[in-house]
């Protein structure tokens, strides 16, 4: 799977709404689970709102690109939805005017929210599961003193080791969704920004 660097400030603003943020969470981790999308009632129990009212986001996710119909699963009455991006980064272009950099602050400072209500989830869980899953988790905090083309190979070296085990991830759901089968989908937020 390719790596998208989304760079649209239309785009941006489509998922920036919570509502809109936690459809594409769901839906993310549904896809690295095996599982080819959810309906619009499965997801808005997730969310905690109508289907009615998840239809409209649903379908401004599809117009930005983020989403898209999937196959029925029969009930030709319930649409269902999947993810349409893989792997990508939400990152203005090189000479954007200040109002795309403003959007792309919003769009991490969403990302930045629901990462942490996903990581709050888990901190609350942990007691609960096993040793061996508690030692595969990990929280790293780190200051790194880089010149500006030594950061762009740390970057590029994370992406592209991010990149294998996505495409690890995909080549399991093609296989078929076994939810027996000892995986666990794991979230991660890489930040690598300067201090200044």
């Amino acid at each position: 799977m390719e790596h998208t660097r989304i760079t649209d400030p239309e785009r941006m603003k489509a998922l920036a709404h919570p509502a809109r943020m936690a459809v594409f969470d769901y839906l993310a981790k549904r896809r690295a689970e095996g599982f080819d999308g959810a309906t619009a009632t499965e997801i808005a129990e997730v969310a905690g709102m109508t289907p009615s009212a998840m239809s409209y986001h649903l379908r401004t996710l599809a117009k930005a690109g983020f989403i898209e119909e999937a196959p029925s699963r029969g009930d030709a009455r319930e649409r269902v939805w999947r993810m349409l991006l893989h792997n990508f980064s939400i990152q203005a272009e090189d000479d954007a005017p200040e109002s795309h950099l403003v959007i792309e602050q919003t769009m991490g400072e969403a990302f930045r929210q629901q990462q942490e209500r996903n990581f709050t989830r888990w901190i609350e869980k942990r007691a609960h599961v096993s040793r061996e899953i508690r030692n595969s988790s990990l929280v790293m905090l780190g200051n790194l003193r880089l010149t500006l083309e030594e950061a762009a190979e740390f970057k590029r070296r994370l992406q592209a080791l991010e990149q294998e085990y996505v495409d690890l991830g995909v080549k399991r759901a093609e296989q078929g969704a076994d939810p027996d089968d000892g995986t666990l989908v794991f979230s991660v937020l890489v930040r690598l920004f300067p201090r200044i």
